[in-house]
């Protein structure tokens, strides 16, 4: 049975309690539970009343199914980042890259030590206001929603009762809006791209490609019809392996599965059809998302273009293209491999045109006020 101790005093033989010989050591009152499996368990409190209070909460929680015993919390936000890590098999390989990235160098130096059991909403503040004096305000969110989903599992194995991110304050993204190269800048960057890259900014301005989609092309993705014309199949993409052992993953989502039409001039500059990669380094292997960037940061560079650029700018460029011509916002999300026309609008509201004009124009006069 549950109830509270005094570990101050001890029964008299006449049944009084006297002082004992833990008077005026620690705290007084001690409340004392079994928990379902029948394990003891004991914690001090100051004050009767306040024992009471945690016995009842105790009694509470154990009726109701959410009881956390004080041991399961005492283990260290890494190793609860470490079981959590386990379970990301869902995740693409890219994505993991980022997630130990963030966790290595981010979450784990600033909170790893801590146990669940010790760790509040003021310390995950206190981390998050941390973060945001060094890093970007995406990278914060980034890894505080990491921070968020760790403590969930612990939450889901009974180790915490309720997660401490609540009502945390994060920095602001402000989202510039997207300035998109002008044709002379891509033509330059192209120019100045490792002759090996060039008809990888070719195609990546003529279809709006992400990198990975772009570096792992194969030639039997590609179909060239008699006209000139073609047919690009984008179905997977470059996620790892090594210059000779390529690893192909899954697009970013299920929409970007996609088949995008390029002309006679995008085709004549892919060169002459071949078998296995489209895209090869100076080795003639794979090319890996970092050894692309060095690419782009060298041209980038040659040529004064912001640093931070990168290859997406392409895909900006064709979006741009795209909208300037009078497609859709459907089409462009399509396209692009986009989530949904939500996603594009998001990113590209600003480019098309104000419909303002037409839409004054289209009821003006329609209806007068008669004789």
């Amino acid at each position: 049975m549950a109830h509270v101790a005094d570990r101050w005093t001890v029964p008299s033989p006449s049944g009084r309690r006297i002082k004992g010989p833990r008077h005026g050591q620690g705290m007084r009152w001690q409340a004392v539970w079994h928990e379902p499996d029948g394990t003891r368990r004991r914690q001090s409190f100051t004050t009767k009343d306040a024992a009471q209070a945690h016995l009842d909460h105790v009694a509470v929680t154990q009726r109701a199914g959410t009881y956390v015993s004080p041991d399961r919390g005492r283990i260290t936000v890494a190793e609860m980042a470490a079981r959590w890590r386990t379970e990301q098999v869902h995740q693409r390989a890219t994505s993991l890259d980022v997630v130990d990235r963030r966790l290595r160098n981010t979450l784990l130096p600033t909170l790893g030590h801590v146990r669940l059991a010790d760790l509040d909403r003021g310390a995950v503040q206190a981390a998050v206001t941390q973060w945001a004096g060094d890093l970007a305000p995406t990278t914060v969110r980034v890894t505080y929603v990491y921070l968020a989903q760790i403590l969930t599992l612990a939450i889901d194995e009974r180790r915490i009762a309720a997660s401490p991110c609540r009502r945390i304050n994060l920095p602001p993204v402000d989202r510039e809006p997207v300035i998109p190269l002008t044709v002379a800048q891509v033509q330059a960057v192209t120019d100045a791209l490792w002759r090996p890259y060039r008809p990888m900014a070719v195609l990546a301005a003529a279809t709006g490609m992400r990198s990975g989609e772009l570096r792992g092309l194969t030639w039997d993705r590609v179909e060239v019809r008699a006209d000139g014309t073609g047919r690009v199949r984008v179905d997977r993409q470059l996620v790892g392996g090594t210059a000779q052992e390529p690893l192909w993953g899954p697009p970013k989502t299920g929409t970007s599965v996609r088949v995008i039409g390029i002309g006679p001039a995008t085709v004549a500059a892919l060169g002459e059809p071949g078998e296995g990669l489209l895209v090869r380094g100076a080795r003639g292997g794979a090319v890996n998302r970092q050894r692309a960037s060095e690419a782009w940061r060298h041209a980038a560079q040659a040529v004064g273009l912001p640093v931070g650029s990168g290859w997406h700018e392409l895909r900006h460029f064709h979006a741009s293209l795209l909208i300037a011509g009078g497609a859709s916002p459907v089409a462009v999300a399509h396209r692009l491999g986009h989530k949904d026309p939500v996603e594009t609008l998001r990113t590209y509201a600003h480019l098309w045109p104000d419909d303002d004009d037409r839409m004054r124009d289209a009821a003006d006069g329609l209806i007068s006020l008669g004789s």
